[in-house]
């Protein structure tokens, strides 16, 4: 695996986890019978043969990995769901496209495809699904199905972990159980030899930029691999430290004697089981030879900077929510915050993290819509947090009515 120095830290558990649209087609020939309009996804994947044989690209790195962290490491799962809840999770219009006269029906036909796009999801909620994904593993994939007709009738969240890019950038593929499943890019040609027919869904596959790979994206989290490695190291410490019920590392001194090998024994039993889960339990111990003293010594270097391990995940903290660019109080840190910088945060976080990955994504929805769909009057929006109270909205609209930007019914519509 193609991994910088320092990335063999990361987490390397598998998740197992379900997709919402796994095991819809079933058949024959390598792609599988399709029914048109129905998600053609398998389970779990195996990939050594594909590397080997050339069809599809190696991610730089180990994607289940990486979405291992989404659920072990607390600030990472924090920092993603706040952005993904804001950049795709507030909704989404669609708007008149500018300089052109967008027929109602059209606008209708848009809200019954996107509106009723899944049986079990919400556009939106499928939005969040992808987009957790590319913040989570830097790539995210929405595969797009049509009818018999050819038009497009559903859209569907592929588990980013499950799918590779074709070597030859023609598509994707799938490889779950020993099956194989071949997706086209959306509006693309069909991949080169295939051979599935020209049956397969399409994919539309969102990513975050990075120099290594040409293929995929890669997380922000990787740039605070190391920070997300201490903080589970210092978090594995205290949890050890308290499991022992909160004893310390300690000496056994033996003077003036030596221990039998029965009663060395009786004190590593004693110290290895019994003293854990069993508090205030005393070791009564006999010593061979009237001069023979035991005692326990606590180990003192470094017990008193164990408190220096909430400075140290402060600070793996804090380095996690610099990567991701999300401001303290979007993930509930309300140290030394204010409302007047909390907002002046909101305010850059918006601008500067939320709205430009919105525009790319409605650039490439709306691609869609207007080459796929053959809509050019209309275009989707996502919807943006609102960072103005009612007070301030009502002195704007007042200033606007005033100077005579906004007539009376205007300011309403717009409070």
């Amino acid at each position: 695996m193609a991994v910088a120095s320092g990335a063999d830290m990361l987490i390397k558990a598998r998740v197992m986890g379900g997709d919402e649209a796994s095991e819809r087609r079933r058949g024959g020939g390598r792609n599988g019978g399709v029914t048109p309009g129905q998600s053609a996804q398998l389970p779990e994947a195996a990939w050594q043969e594909a590397y080997a044989n050339g069809e599809v690209v190696e991610p730089p790195y180990d994607l289940d990995a990486l979405s291992a962290l989404y659920e072990t490491n607390a600030t990472n799962k924090a920092c993603i769901d706040v952005k993904a809840i804001n950049i795709v999770g507030l909704g989404y219009q669609f708007v008149p496209a500018e300089g052109a006269d967008g027929s109602e029906e059209s606008r209708r036909r848009l809200e019954d495809l996107f509106g009723h796009c899944n049986p079990e999801m919400t556009f939106t909620e499928i939005l969040r699904c992808v987009w957790t994904d590319v913040e989570a593993v830097g790539n995210g994939y929405l595969e797009v199905t049509r009818n018999s007709l050819g038009e497009i009738d559903g859209f569907y969240h592929v588990p980013a972990t499950t799918v590779r890019v074709r070597a030859d950038h023609d598509g994707f593929v799938q490889i779950r159980d020993g099956r194989t499943r071949h997706f086209r890019r959306l509006g693309g040609a069909l991949p080169a030899g295939d051979g599935a027919g020209d049956d397969l869904t399409e994919i539309m596959h969102l990513r975050k930029y990075t120099p290594q790979s040409s293929y995929y994206g890669i997380p922000d989290i990787v740039a605070a691999i190391p920070a997300a490695a201490g903080d589970k190291a210092a978090r594995d410490y205290n949890f050890d430290f308290f499991a022992h019920n909160a004893v310390p590392r300690l000496a056994i001194i033996v003077e003036g004697g030596q221990l039998t090998d029965a009663a060395l024994r009786q004190v590593q039993r004693y110290m290895e089981s019994e003293i854990k889960g069993q508090n205030h339990k005393t070791l009564v111990l006999e010593v061979p030879g009237g001069e023979a003293r035991v005692r326990i010594e606590k180990l003192t270097v470094g017990s008193e900077d164990e408190a220096s391990f909430l400075g140290y995940r402060r600070s793996n903290r804090d380095e996690i929510a610099t990567v991701h660019r999300v401001p303290p109080s979007k993930i509930s840190i309300v140290e030394n915050a204010n409302l007047a910088n909390s907002r002046d945060q909101d305010k850059t976080f918006r601008e500067q993290v939320v709205q430009p990955e919105q525009r790319r994504l409605e650039h490439r929805l709306n691609e869609m819509i207007r080459d796929q769909i053959g809509i050019d009057g209309w275009q989707f929006r996502l919807e943006e947090s609102d960072l103005e109270s009612d007070l301030e909205k009502a002195e704007i609209a007042k200033i606007y009515t005033q100077i005579g930007v906004w007539t009376a019914e205007e300011a309403r519509g717009r409070v």
